[in-house]
């Protein structure tokens, strides 16, 4: 999709850049984010945009403690959400003033399963310096408020909502799943002895003293499911 003219761009008379416009691209299955052509190039940039972030964590019970430490479970998707305006009311020409045709139908092709991947496509959100955004539609609003006098309408709302999408692969790539710098909490499972949790959390599973010290265990092959251990952090050097 092109801009349209009249969008914002260079004043007459004055040595002034155009601004860069919002892009909405869709990433090919397989392929790296941002590696194919926009399907939408914004005609004109939001005018807000907003990103947010879940985190759950899990109490865990010990009695005789005022408030329960806290493990961490999970991170949630980051969510990106947008409004923007889409206007073709000043434009001429025939077919050039439906908004639906020119902007909306790419809008809502965003939703629509794909023969491929049979899921809705992955997309990219970038603007200028700002951070890229791939994810998911998770939700897509129009509000159409202006029309011609037959009825086509010239000018919309939207306000779209994407879901972070990253693939387990290309979590592991840049995530440290287990950080021995910092103190944390293990809850035993059966089966766990202090020399397969030092292995997981230190990935030295000679490294079980350290464990045994900070919780005052004299059995490092009897713990109990359920119990909650203190991971000390280890020195960095």
């Amino acid at each position: 999709m092109t801009v349209p003219p009249g969008a914002p761009g260079t004043l007459p008379g004055r040595d002034r850049a155009a601004p860069t416009l919002a892009t909405l691209t869709v990433r090919p299955p397989g392929a790296a984010a941002g590696s194919a052509a926009p399907l939408l190039t914004l005609p004109l940039n939001p005018t807000e945009y907003a990103v947010s972030k879940a985190v759950t964590f899990a109490e865990i019970g010990i009695p005789g403690l005022d408030a329960p430490p806290l493990q961490f479970v999970r991170g949630g998707a980051r969510t990106l959400k947008l409004d923007a305006l889409v206007d073709a009311a000043e434009e001429s020409g025939p077919g050039r003033r439906d908004v639906q045709k020119r902007w909306l139908d790419d809008f809502q092709s965003l939703t629509v399963r794909g023969g491929a991947t049979h899921a809705p496509p992955v997309v990219t959100f970038a603007w200028g310096a700002n951070p890229a955004f791939t994810g998911v539609v998770d939700s897509l609003s129009v509000t159409y408020v202006l029309f011609d006098l037959d009825g086509t309408p010239t000018r919309a709302k939207v306000s779209l909502s994407l879901k972070e999408f990253r693939t387990a692969a290309e979590q592991q790539l840049t995530t440290a799943l287990t950080s021995p710098t910092v103190e944390k909490v293990w809850t035993v499972r059966r089966g766990d002895t202090l020399s397969s949790i030092a292995a997981a959390v230190y990935r030295d599973a000679t490294r079980w003293r350290e464990l045994a010290a900070a919780n005052a265990v004299t059995d490092p092959r009897a713990l109990v499911p359920g119990t909650a251990l203190v991971v000390p952090a280890l020195d960095r050097g």
